[in-house]
């Protein structure tokens, strides 16, 4: 309970001695490298005295500030106000809102290697933290075997449990559960990620690179603004971007980039996750990851928030769900305190009340990790 009082202290304020410094880490060798963050206080005062502090390594989602990204760096923040060391590793591929899993794998990999080796660090490995999409990526390193002496424990916060679904909501607004229908309104930055990765994979839509392009110009506008891309303001971007394709690749445009307000038709919607998804799977296999872990035997929490427009937060229920028999230390919790990975949430006084109670207690959780 110390370190979530700890790290709520430290979300309303950092503690003076909290120190930050940017490093490079080896990823395959010596020959090629990351920037990444390191966060530790100065004189840390760690869960378990005489011993040296836990170690995390945080992993942003497909986002232009990268490391950078201030939702981010306040939870980092925040976790090293506990006394953790915290290391957060620039995915450049993400910052240029590149899928690229493989990749992603290696640098996350080799950010768990260097922390986990440091002898600043507490033995026993590190705890992983993966946002948005980049909670299943820590999942699935998490579930390497070969891992299992470095990473203590695995958080995903916001994360998606299959990418059919996923692509399904970020087009059409609409989820499910249990046999209960859900619709939200989605932000477009998801599908303008999704279409400008994965459209050019799907057969015979080779020719598509310059729709691919201008959605990827459009989700870059976005990442750089930094506020929603629902906003009204993005209708002049996505004009000119449209007026700069050719005619005949105009109507696939509209359907991932209509102006605000309006939606893809759902049944046209429908038909492009058919063919997107397999594409994907079948490309770039690593960015459905869950189908292919056989268990995870470290402890998982997963988090999501309730007001998710990204991601919905069904996915992280679902993806409890599937690992229930694979992972047996797993903890789920659902939020109405934040939007997609840390962002403001929504609901009344007592609603707030009760999630926050609900949200310190999977805190509480989180940091049972430091003393699995």
């Amino acid at each position: 309970m110390l370190d979530t009082v700890r790290f709520a202290r430290g979300w309303l304020r950092p503690p003076s001695d909290l120190r930050s410094r940017s490093i490079m880490v080896p990823v395959d060798g010596d020959d090629d490298a990351v920037p990444a963050t390191l966060m530790e206080r100065a004189a840390p005062e760690p869960s378990n005295p005489g011993e040296p502090p836990m170690g995390w390594v945080v992993l942003h989602g497909i986002t232009r500030p990268g490391r950078y990204h201030p939702g981010l760096l306040r939870f980092a923040r925040s976790l090293a106000s506990t006394g953790a060391r915290v290391l957060i590793p620039e995915i450049p591929e993400w910052t240029r809102m590149d899928l690229a899993p493989q990749r992603a794998q290696a640098i996350i990999r080799s950010a768990v290697d260097h922390l986990a080796s440091a002898p600043e660090t507490a033995p026993g490995g590190v705890g992983l933290v993966g946002f948005s999409f980049g909670a299943p990526q820590a999942l699935y390193t998490a579930a390497d075997p070969g891992f299992t002496t470095r990473i203590r424990g695995v958080v995903g916060w916001g994360g998606y449990s299959d990418l059919s679904r996923t692509v399904r909501f970020q087009l059409t607004g609409e989820f499910e559960w249990e046999g209960r229908s859900y619709h939200l309104e989605p932000d477009p930055y998801g599908r303008w990620i999704v279409g400008a990765n994965i459209l050019p994979l799907v057969s015979g839509f080779d020719e598509t690179t310059p729709v691919a392009d201008a959605l990827r110009a459009l989700a870059t506008e976005a990442g750089d603004r930094q506020i929603p891309a629902s906003d009204s303001s993005f209708d002049s971007v996505i004009t000119q971007l449209r007026v700069g394709l050719p005619r005949r690749f105009r109507p696939l445009f509209d359907l991932f980039a209509p102006p605000s307000g309006r939606r893809p038709p759902n049944d046209e919607a429908n038909r492009l996750v058919e063919l997107m998804a397999p594409a994907a799977r079948r490309e770039l296999p690593l960015v459905d990851p869950l189908r292919m872990i056989e268990a995870i035997r470290v402890p998982v929490r997963l988090l999501h928030s309730r007001s998710d427009q990204l991601i919905p937060f069904t996915e992280t229920l679902a993806m409890g769900d599937a690992l229930s028999r694979r992972a047996p230390d797993m903890e789920v919790n659902v939020t109405g305190l934040f939007g997609h990975s840390g962002k403001g949430g929504t609901g009344g006084v007592l609603h707030r009340a009760r999630d926050t109670l609900g949200f310190l207690g999977a805190l509480t959780s989180v940091f049972e990790i430091g003393r699995a």
